[in-house]
């Protein structure tokens, strides 16, 4: 019931804190000409009008970001400091219904009518806000704590619990990110390009694909810029191999450079076969859905990077198999998996999702074979059960991903690796329970079972929702040596909804 609602881009900026501890809101904090969202500082979703109904007395919840203007409000001040919320979709008040002043009464939206039920003092607390009734001096809450979606909104008698605060951040109507040329290590060592301002190809099927690959560099000029735009649905059936090799014809110890693979608007598919980077430089894999590559004969990796690959942009992809329902673990290997001293690669604004064995960097305790150099950022790691990633030896930076319902372990930090993990969005990450190798507990970062020797982590500006993390703290200062304008973690997860994935880039 939400397709046909008017899309807002949301890029928010979290409003400015004015001062530490409890106070009422400087009425400068809000314009009057702005529309903000409310997120719940106990579930991380958003007040909204249900449906995105306009009737009187259409009831409020909360619901993950669907940017929808049925989730943006406009604070409106009155003389006595009382603020009321108008929904930017229906343009009705937020409403106490039927006056109530008993625990539990209802939230709805009514149209304006200037009475004291549809008049709120916001209370800040910290970094969040109450939301306090002036007709029933009860504050705004979730009921009975709920992280659901569609969970209902009610007054319930102030407490201070985190389902009465709230988290206002404007919604902005922004630009767009710049995606036309990749952040962190990347854009290192002399930048990653692939195939632009070169040679245009199109594939339909794998055997083209591999093709074109394969005459490019057996050309007379292997080295020229060359963009493959895959147009249809790459499978087993219409490939000559059991994945796609991006690799010198004269075999591994030859490089492959300059090139692009980049699916044609929302066409690009590789189902049931991956792409393997060999040996490959100044490579972009861009707008491809690559999903339920069994492991057969091969690694059943959806994409693998190995061989000292080196300038390696993964960008706006999505990636999936099965989680739920699949008892064999075994069944896919990893999404993206970098081996064998590749490095100088970034992984951005793709979608993770209903896997077991996420990805892995490095795949082996032998320092001799490590990769390193890799930028992880705006990336959603939704409904996965662990390797989020697993990281051997290399350097990482983990910057402004929306991690959401990993079932085991997120970041495992093995054998000395050194990872940054900042401003991140964790919601429901981890088990809670102890690691049986090294006693850790199994949350969003850690050093968990396998290898003999921990990794170490640099902890900064993360949020965690539902979370094990109170037992965290910086084990290394490890920064990567670049600069990146990280966003905050609650306006990267707006981002990473908004912009992951296929049919963003063009």
């Amino acid at each position: 019931m939400r397709k046909g609602i008017n899309l807002f881009i949301v890029l928010g900026f979290v409003v400015s804190l004015l001062t530490i501890g409890y106070q009422t809101a400087d009425a400068s904090s809000f314009q009057d000409n702005t529309y903000y969202h409310l997120l719940n500082e106990n579930s991380g979703k958003y007040l909204e009008v249900e449906d995105a109904l306009t009737d009187n007395g259409a009831n409020v919840q909360q619901w993950e970001n669907t940017n929808c203007f049925c989730q943006q409000w406009r604070l409106v001040e009155n003389s006595d400091g009382y603020f009321e919320l108008i929904n930017r979709h229906s343009g009705k008040a937020l409403d106490v219904f039927e006056r109530s002043l008993v625990d539990g009464g209802n939230i709805v939206q009514w149209d304006r009518n200037g009475l004291s039920n549809q008049q709120w003092r916001i209370e800040q607390v910290g970094g969040s806000f109450k939301l306090i009734s002036r007709h029933s001096g009860k504050a705004l809450e979730v009921f009975e704590h709920s992280t659901d979606n569609g969970a209902n909104v009610v007054q319930w008698h102030d407490s201070g619990n985190p389902n009465q605060l709230w988290t206002i951040v404007e919604a902005s109507s922004g630009q767009s990110p710049d995606f036309s040329a990749p952040l962190g290590y990347a854009s290192m060592n002399g930048g990653t390009t692939g195939g632009q301002g070169g040679r245009v190809a199109y594939a339909s099927t794998g055997a083209e694909l591999q093709q074109i690959i394969n005459e490019r560099s057996r050309s007379s000029n292997p080295d020229e810029p060359l963009t493959i735009y895959v147009t249809n649905t790459i499978t087993l059936q219409n490939s000559s191999t059991d994945k796609i090799e991006v690799k010198n014809h004269r075999g591994q110890a030859h490089e492959i450079r300059n090139l692009s693979i980049i699916g044609q608007g929302t066409s690009g598919e590789f189902d049931g076969i991956g792409l393997r980077l060999i040996n490959a430089h100044n490579i972009i894999v861009q707008n491809l859905s690559i999903h339920h590559v069994l492991a057969r004969s091969g690694e059943g990796t959806a994409i693998e990077i190995t061989e000292g690959s080196k300038n390696i942009w993964i960008d706006h992809n999505e990636f999936y198999s099965e989680l739920d329902g699949n008892d064999d673990r075994d069944l896919y290997d990893g999404l993206v998996d970098i081996k064998r001293n590749s490095e100088y690669i970034t992984v951005s604004w793709n979608r993770f999702e209903n896997h077991w064995k996420t990805m892995l960097v490095g795949h082996t305790d032998n320092a001799s074979l490590a990769p390193d150099k890799i930028t992880y950022h705006h990336n959603l790691f939704h409904n996965l059960n662990s390797r989020v990633p697993l990281i051997r030896f290399a350097d990482v930076h983990m910057v402004n991903n929306y991690f959401k319902d990993i079932q085991d372990t997120a970041i495992n930090s093995r054998m000395g690796a050194r990872v940054f993990v900042e401003n991140n969005y964790f919601d429901n990450v981890g088990s809670g329970q102890i690691d049986p190798t090294t006693g850790q507990i199994k949350t969003a970062v850690g050093w968990f079972y396998g290898s003999s020797q921990t990794g170490y982590w640099n902890l900064k500006g993360n949020q965690f929702i539902n979370t094990p993390h109170s037992h965290l703290s910086s084990t290394t200062n490890f920064v990567p040596p670049y600069e990146f304008n990280a966003q905050s973690a609650n306006d990267a997860r707006l981002a990473v909804e908004q912009y992951s994935g296929v049919g963003v880039v063009h």
